[in-house]
């Protein structure tokens, strides 16, 4: 079949990349023909002009992890206008299968007074129409994806945190999880991957990454080998590096050792914590083959409320034979259990317990490890690609048993709230 993933202009750093690349690939694999286009309101789009090391992956679009894709003017279709819509839906009637990997365009700046967005959704029957739904928080933040979901044959989930968070929905809606690349494979025994850990996350405030670096302080002194290795970057990473505006709480109190009074961050570089920036795919992979522990500090209490999230970083780590040390607010138990997949980081503790949890994992037998990693095998095959790849054809399809999916009344309070953003921000009645 031919398929068009279709992305409306976003932030498409990180796992949005991550996800649409991984995915596309296994489509491909299945022998699909598959193309990546972003839609763009405007009434030319021209070429995007980044500078950076650039991959190519499954789309054949350059991306770079903290930049973004990189697109040339005939992989961004404008829509803005009647001639616009028009050319963009000949486009899309060339495909059996869109998959729009953001479902509706987000309620930003440069959306106001969008009002042809819905008309890119009216297109014939035999050309079958997804979405995947990325974010937990999707009946707050994108009600409006009511007003074309009767355009939609289903939405895929990547967590149980999205299938929950997206119940305002009445279209079938299925757990669809991250794409991944022969999840199951060998490993480094445990004995020869090195004592310590690593984190690699985008710096924002539900992530919590602030918290491991308030741990790191209280480690003993690092040996030269340890990895304490923390990559990534965002705006919780500018709060904590600020000259001026670091946050309060980003500050050891006054009574703390030999840090007292010192920013998290300071305290945490003086104690051996080694920060990389953004690490691209073969220094990911780099890392994680050498490494013994992920931690993954997220959690939500808005999201869990939803369920896991499991980011990830967290399967990743499983697929190099880590052991995850992370939140059981972020992971949750409906996937990975607490105490079989991962160790979980208890709600209420301090830094000093933290970082002796995040240490004392690293350094327990290969025995214990080998208890991680089978179970691990129980749940990685499910994040196959190709796998995946199938599960997405056949919702497109409606070649779904029941049990494979959910179905909800439309709330009115939801339809309220969709009805509302369609007049007062795109300006549709």
């Amino acid at each position: 079949m031919k398929i068009l993933i279709a992305l409306h202009q976003v932030m498409d750093l990180g796992g949005i990349i991550n996800h649409t690349e991984q995915l596309m690939a296994g489509l491909q694999e299945e022998g699909h023909t598959v193309h990546l286009k972003e839609f763009v309101w405007a009434y030319n789009a021209p070429s995007q002009r980044k500078e950076a090391d650039w991959f190519i992956g499954a789309s054949g679009v350059k991306y770079d992890q903290q930049k973004g894709w990189n697109f040339s003017n005939r992989q961004r279709i404008p829509y803005r206008g009647g001639a616009n819509i028009s050319g963009a839906k000949q486009i899309m009637a060339r495909y059996d299968i869109i998959i729009w990997t953001i479902p509706v365009p987000s309620k930003s700046a440069n959306n106001r007074g969008n009002d042809d967005w819905p008309d890119l959704y009216d297109l014939p029957d035999r050309i079958k129409q997804i979405g995947f739904i990325h974010d937990g928080n999707s009946r707050k933040g994108y009600p409006h994806l009511l007003h074309i979901e009767s355009k939609l044959k289903a939405v895929a989930c990547v967590h149980h945190c999205a299938w929950n968070g997206s119940s305002h929905l009445s279209v079938p809606r299925a757990l669809v999880l991250n794409p991944q690349h022969n999840p199951v494979r060998d490993v480094v025994p445990w004995e020869y991957k090195t004592n310590g850990f690593i984190n690699m996350q985008t710096f924002k405030g539900w992530k919590r990454v602030h918290e491991l670096i308030e741990a790191i302080a209280y480690m003993p002194k690092r040996d030269g080998i340890e990895m304490r290795h923390v990559a990534g970057k965002g705006i919780e990473y500018q709060y904590m590096t600020s000259e001026n505006k670091c946050k309060p709480n980003y500050f050891h109190g006054d009574n703390e050792q030999w840090f007292s009074s010192q920013k998290f961050w300071e305290a945490a570089l003086s104690n051996g914590m080694i920060w990389t920036g953004y690490w691209n795919e073969v220094e990911r992979d780099q890392f994680l083959t050498q490494a013994r522990v992920l931690v993954d500090p997220s959690w939500s209490n808005n999201y869990s409320d939803q369920g896991g999230h499991y980011n990830r970083v967290l399967v990743e780590a499983m697929i190099h034979g880590l052991i995850p040390v992370a939140r059981l607010k972020g992971v949750g138990d409906d996937l990975f259990e607490p105490g079989e997949h991962y160790v979980a980081i208890p709600e209420h503790i301090g830094p000093q317990e933290y970082a002796d949890l995040v240490l004392e994992t690293s350094n327990k037998s290969h025995l214990y490890a080998q208890h991680f990693r089978e179970a691990a095998l129980d749940r990685l095959h499910l994040f196959d690609r190709r796998r995946i790849a199938k599960q997405v054809v056949r919702l497109a399809m409606s070649d779904f048993n029941e049990d494979e999916v959910k179905r909800d009344e439309v709330n009115p309070d939801a339809q309220k709230k969709s009805e509302d953003i369609m007049f007062d921000h795109f300006g549709i009645m």
